[in-house]
């Protein structure tokens, strides 16, 4: 029997991304060998595991990998094998053993030095994971997986500065790196440098013009620039895409309302209602009122937002402002009372009382942060 030309054809089926013809040629190639020839044993059960990981079956890939290693326990693709399983089945403990056996022989080795890495960012380890990426830089400046999880690991501990340091060197490298291109205007855009901002998302719609991430930052930083005629465009063209968005609906609802079309505003958050308990709806509609001068209305509605959302210290404020501002002062105190366990004491709450107004309200709406 020949079994190289078998393997050999077992590996053209797995190149193919014939995975399921692989595997059953290789199983049968292991069952053929039985005890025979160990070498070609471990790359058959090697390919078992291999196309067993290509189906994402990880748990049924870690045993063949295993036999494997019994019979040949320095080889490298069996070690990859079981490591890669391992990250498969978010096992990131198992998978950093795997890759550290392979660091031993190859230190130098900066694809698995930034696996390593990842892991220990899945992990929420910023110091390893920081300290593993930088190694691979050092190994390779231009490794692109290194440069991009050491921007995600400092985005997401609001490192900002440091998170762009690094994703400009990955669109020095690929400027065409669309979902870098988004994540560079997020950070300009959170810095409210909304021109950079909407040049990095116009960048990304050259390459894609549908890109939601894209068109929602535009949208985004058009309103935080104050053009709110021009970000009801995006966030309208996002919507024919997405009907049913809430994000996206509130978001076009704020520009309306924002325009004073408060009729049309009313009816979008009413659409986001009638679907679900959307806070930023019915904050919307509490905007809506305040501006008609509605206050009857506003105050149910901030009665009825409390009984759902009672920690939100602008809603109590802003009810609590109202109360005041029309002479019941014994209910403002009451809802201080009945909310009071959102503040510190009764000195914070006065302070802030004091220092509010019902126009206030409005600005903080529109400084919420982008991620809340």
């Amino acid at each position: 029997m020949d079994y190289e030309a078998k393997l050999e054809e077992a590996k053209r089926l797995y190149k193919s991304e014939e995975f399921e013809n692989a595997e059953n040629l290789y199983r049968e190639i292991n069952d053929e060998l039985g005890n025979k020839e160990p070498e070609l044993k471990a790359k058959a059960l090697i390919g078992i595991g291999a196309c067993l990981r290509e189906q994402l079956f990880f748990d049924e890939a870690v045993p063949f990998y295993k036999q494997a290693l019994e019979i040949s326990p320095k080889n490298r693709k069996a070690i990859m094998g079981l490591a890669d399983s391992y990250r498969g089945l978010k096992n990131w403990d198992d998978a950093m053993k795997y890759w550290g056996l392979l660091l031993e022989d190859s230190p130098d080795d900066y694809l698995i030095i930034t696996r390593i890495g990842d892991a220990y960012r899945k992990k929420n380890d910023f110091k390893n994971s920081e300290t593993y990426y930088l190694r691979s830089l050092e190994v390779n400046p231009r490794n692109k997986f290194a440069l991009m999880g050491l921007g995600d690991l400092y985005y997401k501990n609001k490192k900002f500065n440091k998170a762009l340091e690094y994703w400009k060197r990955l669109l020095d490298i690929n400027p065409k790196f669309i979902n870098i291109l988004t994540m560079v205007g997020n950070i300009y855009r959170v810095w409210k440098q909304f021109d950079k901002a909407i040049d990095h998302y116009q960048k990304a719609l050259e390459i894609d013009r549908n890109n939601f991430y894209a068109l929602y930052g535009i949208a985004d930083s058009l309103r935080g620039k104050g053009r709110y005629k021009d970000a009801i465009k995006y966030w309208k063209k996002i919507l024919r895409k997405e009907p049913n968005n809430e994000r996206i609906l509130t978001r076009l609802g704020d520009s309306l309302l924002k325009i004073e079309k408060y009729d049309e505003a009313e009816e979008i958050y009413k659409k986001v209602l009638a679907n679900s308990l959307n806070k930023y709806a019915i904050i919307g509609l509490i905007r809506i009122n305040l501006e008609r001068g509605d206050l009857e209305k506003a105050t149910q509605l901030s009665e009825d937002y409390l009984e759902k959302f009672p920690n939100d210290t602008r809603i109590v404020l802003l009810l609590a402002k109202i109360f005041e501002d029309s002479g019941r002062s014994k209910e403002s105190m009451e809802i201080y009372e009945k909310y009071k366990a959102v503040f510190k004491d009764k000195k914070e709450f006065m302070s802030k009382l004091a220092s509010s107004t019902i126009e206030n309200f409005q600005n903080e709406i529109d400084e919420l942060e982008e991620y809340e």
